[in-house]
C-alpha cells in the first residue's frame, strides 16, 4: 500500500545492519539455543512457505480451496521460538506469507504419523467476486461502520485515507455481513488494516475469516469483550500490584482505563514494533503484552 520510497512506511524499516547488531549481542547459550532449534526443520520448511503463492488476485478467483497443513506439538513449539528469535524488517519479503502460513496449521499429537502432510482443505467462506460485489454497494456508506468496530479508536498506519482506509471499511462490512453473530469486536479494525499493508483485500478476508475460526480475536461480542478486561485486570493485579495501587489512586474512571487496554498496544507503539510483536506472539495473547507495558 505504500510505494514511495520517501513513504513513512517505507522509512520505518528496520535497517539490516541494525539487526546484525542486535544478533552479535546474543549470549553464546542463546545462539546454541537457536541452533539447536534450527537443526530439524526450518520455517521455510514448518510453514510451507516455499509452496505458497498469493491465493486472491481478482474477482475470478472464485471459492478458492485452500490447503490447510497440520503440523506436530514439538515442531509447533521449535516454530514459535524461531519466530521470536528473529527480528525481520517490517518490509521483508516473508511477511508476504507469513500470516497466512501459521493461520493454515493446525496442530496435531506429535505420536500421529505424517505430521507434515497437507491433510485437507478450506473453502474460503467468502468469495472473491462476493467482496467485489459487497464493496461497490457498500462504498457509499463509508461514514457507517459495522457495530463490532470501535470508532473512537480507528487505526489506518501507513494506509491512505482515499484507497486503503476505504478498503479497511469494505473488508469490515463484508465481514459483517457473513458473521452477524459478531456483535463486538474491537480488535477486528485494526487487524485487518495492519494485514492490509501485506496482504490484498481478498487475503485479508480469509485472513479475519482464519482468525475467528481459531478463536483468537479477544471476543465476539460486548459480554466476551468484559470477560477480557477483567482478566487483564486481575492478571494485571497478580503481577503488578503497585501499579493497579498508582491506577486506583491517579483514575477517577478506573474502569474505562481498563478498557482501553488494546489500544495501548494497537493505537499507541510503533509500527515496526506493532508487527514484530504480532508475528512473535499473537493476536490471542495481547493482554499479557499490555500487562508488560505497564510493567
Amino acid at each position: 500500500m505504500a510505494d514511495n520510497q520517501n513513504h513513512p512506511f517505507n522509512r520505518d524499516v528496520i535497517a539490516h545492519d541494525r539487526i546484525k547488531q542486535l544478533e552479535r549481542h546474543l549470549s553464546i547459550q542463546e545462539k546454541e539455543d537457536i541452533s539447536k532449534h534450527h537443526q530439524k526443520k526450518i520455517i521455510e520448511e514448518l510453514l510451507f512457505l516455499k509452496s505458497r503463492n498469493s491465493y486472491f488476485s481478482s474477482s475470478t478467483d472464485s471459492f478458492p480451496s485452500i490447503a490447510l497443513h497440520s503440523i506436530s506439538d514439538d515442531d509447533f513449539n521449535r516454530l514459535k521460538y524461531l519466530l521470536r528469535s528473529v527480528v525481520w524488517p517490517i518490509d521483508h519479503h516473508i511477511r508476504e506469507q507469513l500470516w497466512i502460513s501459521i493461520l493454515t496449521l493446525y496442530r496435531i499429537s506429535s505420536l500421529k504419523e505424517n505430521p507434515h502432510v497437507a491433510q485437507t482443505s478450506q473453502t474460503v467462506m467468502t468469495s472473491s467476486a462476493m467482496i467485489d460485489t459487497n464493496f461497490g454497494s457498500l462504498s457509499l456508506k463509508y461514514e457507517h461502520w459495522p457495530n463490532f468496530v470501535d470508532t473512537t479508536h480507528l487505526c489506518f498506519y501507513y494506509l491512505t485515507e482515499r484507497k486503503g482506509q476505504s478498503l479497511v471499511h469494505g473488508i469490515l462490512l463484508t465481514f459483517s455481513s457473513c458473521h452477524p453473530d459478531v456483535t463486538y469486536c474491537p480488535i477486528l479494525q485494526p487487524v485487518a488494516a495492519l494485514l492490509l499493508h501485506y496482504h490484498n483485500e481478498y487475503e485479508v478476508s480469509y485472513l479475519l475469516n482464519r482468525l475467528l475460526i481459531k478463536s483468537w480475536l479477544c471476543g465476539e461480542t460486548r459480554l466476551q469483550w468484559e470477560a477480557h478486561c477483567n482478566v487483564f485486570r486481575k492478571l494485571l493485579k497478580h503481577y503488578y500490584k503497585s501499579a493497579v495501587d498508582v491506577i486506583n489512586s491517579r483514575y477517577k474512571n478506573v474502569n474505562g482505563f481498563y478498557h482501553d487496554w488494546l489500544w495501548w498496544i494497537f493505537h499507541y507503539l510503533p509500527f515496526s514494533y506493532l508487527v514484530q510483536f504480532i508475528i512473535s506472539l499473537g493476536f490471542h495473547i495481547s493482554s499479557f503484552f499490555g500487562i508488560s507495558i505497564l510493567g
